[in-house]
């Protein structure tokens, strides 16, 4: 997987939404597009059409004065996942989460937290 982690730039962030959003509507591609705090992610599968329009984002990013870097995905030790995520995985393995535990999860980006740590 291929990972661009961008500086947020709301102008950057809608324009990117729709050239996805455009190519989707054509064509089968493997692109996600995740925002944080203050920084876009842009995660693509390694077949060449969804890596160039991840390369077009790095690019378009450049362009516009932003930081961007460009990320090869890479294994992790299960410490890198937030606590919550591993507590709330091994309830689910013998019981149900609440209700509260999936709002609390869902509000959680494990993306965020790994880019975090690097």
């Amino acid at each position: 997987m291929l990972l661009l982690r961008i500086e947020y730039e709301v102008g950057y962030y809608k324009g990117l939404i729709m050239k996805l959003a455009k190519i989707k509507r054509k064509n089968p591609i493997h692109v996600d597009i995740l925002v944080g705090k203050d920084e876009v992610f842009v995660m693509s599968l390694d077949d060449g059409f969804s890596a160039s329009f991840l390369y077009l984002a790095y690019l378009k990013a450049r362009e516009r004065g932003l930081r961007a870097s460009l990320m090869y995905a890479k294994y992790i030790d299960e410490g890198w996942l937030p606590e919550e995520v591993r507590k709330a995985g091994a309830k689910w393995l013998t019981r149900g989460l609440s209700e509260e535990e999936i709002r609390s999860l869902k509000n959680l980006s494990v993306t965020e937290h790994i880019f975090a740590r690097w």
